[in-house]
């Protein structure tokens, strides 16, 4: 019995369960994946640019933000602060998740590359994770994204625009789930989110949008830094 008990926990901690573990996160981003792919082609972007943004990026919401950016004509450097902004996120998620993890460094630092939403709140769900069924999680979901991107890309040039234009809608429902789960039983905080909408809409009438959205969000962030804090707890 102790034996069989070993190795039931040997083979839950293997890269093969990571992967087995991953599946749900698959079908969450094949979709989005494949909506991206779409809207990029629609965008006018190159499949190369298209493809290499999620194997080098590999950041869901800041890639649909990116390709939406750039079909507004905003210039690369208020592209790459917005942005930029929007993943300052994963140096918190990373410090936690560094934190539970027991690796070597040459582990953390690959792992590192494949943390997203997603599979932090996955491996977040194990009091101390195995590198090795990380790996397997966060493999998985990385291909599943990647291909995502390709099939999105091939339907993109097949699809009739009206179809393929209403995939846009994507973008919006990936933005609103994410701020959602945010504010899940915290209510209280919605006046952030709204002030950098309200930010945003003002200051898009003196300034370029690229620049009007990283106030906003700036603002935002520094109103929810003063007043957000009691909710935080």
């Amino acid at each position: 019995m102790t034996t069989k008990g070993v190795n039931t926990m040997i083979s839950s901690t293997s890269f093969k369960d990571g992967m087995k573990k991953g599946i749900p996160i698959v079908t969450g981003y094949l979709p989005i994946a494949i909506a991206y792919g779409v809207i990029g082609t629609q965008a006018n972007l190159s499949p190369l640019i298209l493809v290499a943004m999620s194997v080098l990026v590999y950041a869901g919401a800041a890639q649909f933000m990116a390709v939406n950016l750039f079909s507004l004509g905003i210039g690369p450097w208020e592209m790459i602060l917005t942005v930029g902004m929007l993943n300052l996120r994963h140096f918190v998620m990373g410090l936690s998740f560094q934190h539970k993890i027991r690796s070597s460094q040459k582990d953390r630092l690959v792992l590192s590359l494949g943390l997203t939403d997603e599979t932090f709140a996955l491996l977040s769900a194990d009091e101390a994770p195995e590198p090795a069924y990380a790996k397997g999680v966060m493999l998985i979901s990385y291909l599943s994204w990647v291909l995502g991107t390709v099939i999105g890309i091939l339907f993109g040039e097949v699809l009739p625009e009206v179809v393929s234009s209403g995939m846009a809608i994507a973008i919006y429902t990936l933005f609103i789930t994410l701020l959602l789960s945010a504010l899940q039983g915290r209510a209280r905080l919605l006046f952030i989110p709204l002030s950098s909408m309200a930010a945003n809409t003002l200051l898009s009438l003196f300034l370029a949008k690229g620049l009007a959205m990283l106030f906003a969000i700036l603002l935002g962030a520094f109103i929810g830094a003063l007043w957000g804090g009691e909710s935080l707890d």
